[in-house]
């Protein structure tokens, strides 16, 4: 007998010899305690037996392991860890279109492995993965088989047990023990869904040794031109390929990204969509149809792949994630935050939702929620000097400016060339009332480049105009307008400095342009009175400070001013009108108001 045909024939009773096990279903405990042999630490070592890689392998008896063929060129030589004896390895015979290597490991002792047949394998069974997960030893974690899915020509094996980089070339079983599969990390296809080569394939290794790999080929061949981004020959090569191959949905899928690449939204969309119709539990392809619906703002679209999606996988965060940006496109505000909300409650460390989750709650005006996203954040990338500044954002509106200078300050040490580490400091000290060291940083800030020039120049002004410092202020002020000219607040801002400086013309022209587009906001017609009665112009600033109260009355300072303007035009009824106001509205602002102008007028003879 010829050695191949040796080698072929012992591995073969090998895999497919009962072993002396009791088939009555284990427990998990059991399961792990009788398989434990079986599945082995593998290490790829360079020349200096440093570990470059760390994955898994299954023994199928003495001497012989397998585990994935892609693993194998990766490091100069391997060993396998059984219960901490150590062992060469040396690859043989490769599956190379299933991606299935056999290793020879001369001294290595373990059970023979029961096979489960692949017509026996049934859809919603029990299984039990067992692998070096993260490099860490071995562990095991439980789950169903989720389905049967067609994967380049070959039915390969979903389940929802949990794996992680390192699980490749693991094990995966049935509940009576029996190796129901080889565990392929590298072909999961989003969160707690991942696959499993046929544990029947395995005594087909030797035989199929040298088979040419046409699907890996092909798939190699896309990537290169992905990698280079020439979507042209790519969308040409999956064309091609999903004609050749109609069932598979490998093409389309990378006719989706040649789209993506050529931004072509529609024939993304298109071509996603044919994907996810051939592999309908995909994640991955469900994620990358709803990213170019949203591109084309078919948010609804969107939301009835997702809710098909979540329905089946209510366990995986990027789905949540993806259902809340849809309904927040929508203006669904409520919606989207449960949506947030469930994403990071599957995935604490969900840093893209947590980010959302602190957006949504400074435009509610929600600090205190903000402030809690945003110290998630600072724990999920502490290295992240863009996470401090949010802590600092949300301290600087919760008026905790102390808090929010650590927090800046924080950020400065991780990147302290950063512009706006330098603005939020700046920001925070106008708070604490250190208007010097204030300018000093947003100076720094701005001459950084910070994301936001505008809101620098804005932040510079107002510490200058905290200062009196109104010609510098007036200035600064100019510059945040020169680079956000429709930023009305910026004007709003401008106008107050303006005519606190004297340049009250100016000043009167900013109010009375934003009174006319804004005619129900109470802000310019204050501003308006103030000015005219300011320049002695009574009439004009009683009717724009009337106004002004009309639109919000419990403004006491405009009430004070009002006042004023009347004992000015000589009106002493409505002088004691205001006072009575006052009175019910501010006592400080009443008693002012009284010795100011109404004791003086009833002193009079």
């Amino acid at each position: 007998m010829k050695l191949t045909a040796l080698v072929r024939t012992t591995f073969v009773i090998a895999l497919t010899s009962l072993c002396a096990q009791d088939l009555l279903a284990a427990t998990a405990n059991e399961i792990y305690n009788r398989s434990r042999q079986n599945v082995l630490v593998l290490e790829g070592l360079d020349a200096q037996d440093k570990i470059q890689v760390q994955a898994s392998a299954t023994s199928l008896g003495n001497d012989a392991a397998i585990t994935q063929c892609d693993l194998l060129g990766t490091a100069d030589k391997w060993v396998v860890i059984q219960d901490r004896h150590v062992f060469s390895a040396y690859p043989r015979q490769r599956d190379e279109a299933r991606n299935l290597c056999r290793l020879d490991v001369p001294g290595l002792r373990s059970a023979q492995l029961s096979v489960v047949p692949f017509e026996e394998v049934r859809v919603g069974q029990r299984v039990y993965a067992i692998g070096n997960a993260l490099g860490l030893g071995l562990s095991l974690s439980e789950g169903l088989v989720s389905g049967i899915r067609e994967i380049g020509g070959e039915s390969w094996i979903q389940t929802t047990a949990a794996l992680a980089p390192g699980s490749e070339g693991g094990a995966l079983f049935d509940e009576n023990g029996r190796l129901l599969g080889m565990t392929d990390y590298r072909k999961r296809d989003g969160q707690n869904i991942n696959f499993a080569a046929p544990a029947a394939w395995l005594p087909q290794i030797v035989e199929r040794a040298g088979f040419s790999n046409a699907f890996g080929k092909l798939q190699s061949e896309a990537a290169n031109l992905a990698q280079a981004g020439n979507w042209k020959a790519l969308a040409e090569l999956a064309t091609d390929w999903s004609r050749r191959q109609p069932g598979n949905h490998e093409p389309w899928l990378w006719l989706g990204l040649a789209s993506e690449g050529r931004q072509d939204w529609p024939a993304a969309v298109d071509a996603y969509g044919k994907s996810l119709a051939r592999m309908p539990a995909s994640v991955s392809i469900t994620l990358a149809l709803v990213r170019n619906q949203l591109r084309l703002n078919q948010a609804e679209k969107a939301l009835d792949v997702l809710h098909a999606a979540i329905e089946q996988n209510r366990e995986i965060a990027d789905l949540w994630f993806a259902q809340g940006v849809a309904e927040q496109i929508l203006g669904r505000a409520d919606a989207s935050e449960k949506s947030f909300r469930k994403a990071v409650e599957l995935d604490p460390v969900d840093a893209k939702a947590w980010e959302r989750l602190f957006d949504n709650a400074l435009n509610r005006r929600d600090f205190q929620s903000a402030r809690q996203a945003a110290a998630h954040l600072t724990e999920i990338g502490p290295e992240r000097p863009d996470y401090w500044l949010r802590l600092a954002q949300a301290y600087t509106s919760l008026g905790l400016p102390n808090r929010a200078l650590r927090a800046a300050d924080r950020a400065a040490r991780i990147a302290p060339d950063n512009g706006n580490t330098h603005v939020w400091r700046g920001t925070a000290l106008i708070q604490l009332r250190a208007y010097g060291l204030a300018i000093e940083a947003l100076k720094r800030g701005i001459s950084a480049n910070p994301g936001r020039p505008d809101w620098a120049w804005e932040q510079l002004a107002n510490a200058y105009y905290q200062l009196s410092l109104y010609p510098e202020a007036i200035a600064a002020q100019r510059e945040a307008i020169k680079r956000a000219p429709k930023q009305d607040s910026y004007q709003a801002e401008l106008g107050v400095m303006l005519k606190d400086d004297g340049q009250d013309a100016e000043a009167l022209s900013l109010f009375e342009a934003l009174r006319a587009k804004y005619p129900d906001d109470p802000f310019p017609w204050r501003q308006i009175g103030f000015v005219q009665a300011k320049t002695g112009h009574y009439a004009e600033a009683i009717t724009a400070l009337e106004q002004s109260l009309r639109l919000a009355p419990d403004q006491a300072k405009v009430w004070h001013a009002l006042g004023e303007t009347y004992a000015r035009a000589d009106r002493p009824d409505d002088v004691h009108r205001v006072y009575q106001r006052l009175r019910a509205l501010d006592g400080v602002h009443a008693e002012q108001f009284y010795r100011d102008y109404v004791f003086p007028m009833e002193a009079q003879p």
